[in-house]
């Protein structure tokens, strides 16, 4: 296909417009150049250099559309990381449950914890504050009840954990570097454990 065919007229007015120096024979222009090529039906012009064409304003626009939704999607991300906690503590505030009162185990402790109650598989003692329980209706009290057996089987297991940490380190103690220290090794077997053996005595392993 021949390119950009143009009258001589053109031609000449390409060539030499403008006025001035420009034109291809004045040193000062930056605009667009041309090489004219006469072979063929017609003149076919070639344009090297100059300045790019400008983009159409409706180009423009879908740019910074485009350019906008990237930013958005770039910071959709670190949106969700913020947004998602908020809603879940939102909504996990307004269906908690408030916290079980306070429990006492073992024996009654005057003024406030003289309210007994009694495990339901343990069959173990426990005390609380008349005042937080008042408007239990006889099904919170049981479950209440079932919370106190599970929080002092938790808590003696720990207890119970605790102690066989420390009877490991005085047999530890007693082996020594070079020879066993004897008196250390019985004060290790003599350690009471009275945790662990609640538990036992519970039969809980």
């Amino acid at each position: 296909m021949w390119e950009d065919e143009i009258s001589p007229e053109e031609m000449f007015a390409r060539f030499f417009g403008g006025g001035g120096f420009g034109g291809p024979f004045g040193g000062f222009d930056t605009g667009p150049q041309f090489v004219f090529n006469f072979g063929g039906p017609g003149i076919r012009v070639h344009q090297f250099g100059g300045p790019r064409p400008r983009r159409r304003p409706r180009d423009q626009e879908r740019g910074q559309e485009g350019g906008i939704a990237n930013i958005i999607m770039g910071l959709l991300p670190i949106l969700l990381l913020f947004i998602f906690p908020l809603l879940s503590s939102l909504f996990s505030g307004s269906t908690s449950q408030p916290a079980a009162p306070t429990m006492v185990f073992d024996s009654p402790l005057p003024p406030l914890y003289t309210q007994e109650r009694t495990m339901p598989n343990l069959k173990t003692k426990y005390y609380v504050n008349p005042k937080d329980v008042e408007q239990y209706s006889n099904y919170k009290l049981n479950q209440l009840d079932k919370t106190a057996e599970v929080t002092l089987v938790r808590r003696l297991k720990t207890e119970c954990e605790n102690e066989m940490l420390h009877k490991q380190r005085l047999r530890e103690a007693a082996q020594g570097w070079f020879f066993q220290d004897p008196e250390k090794m019985e004060l290790a077997e003599k350690m009471e454990m009275p945790n662990c053996k609640r538990l036992k005595k519970m039969g809980i392993s």
